[in-house]
């Protein structure tokens, strides 16, 4: 799991992603999304996640909050494609579907 530790509370946020103009998307100690701006904070650190809940450094509230988001933002993509899916002509939906079938029969 990405963390990085806040220089001013020495508390550790869990990193998402970079948002852009110097800001990262992280989760609060408070189980919070929040952009933050990145000088705020120490350099990112690949840390197991058993090791940051038995060491007080990370909430069981911090992770689910990410397992929340993830999941969320996944259903947001699907409902987005089907979305573009019903936009499709009868012939391009039966195309699109030939190739998901030779995608999923290749792996």
């Amino acid at each position: 799991m990405e963390v990085c530790k806040n220089k001013r509370s020495n508390r550790y946020f869990i990193y998402i992603q970079n948002t852009g103009s110097g800001e990262v998307l992280l989760v609060t100690p408070e189980a919070q999304i929040k952009s933050l701006k990145s000088h705020l904070f120490e350099e990112i650190e690949e840390k197991e996640e058993n090791y940051l809940i038995q060491s007080n450094l990370l909430s069981r509230e911090q992770i689910q909050r990410l397992n929340d988001y993830k999941k969320n933002r996944s259903d947001e993509v699907v409902e987005h494609a089907i979305d573009m899916i019903n936009e499709l002509s009868p012939y391009d939906k039966k195309r699109l579907l030939e190739k998901l079938e030779k995608m999923i029969g290749d792996k």
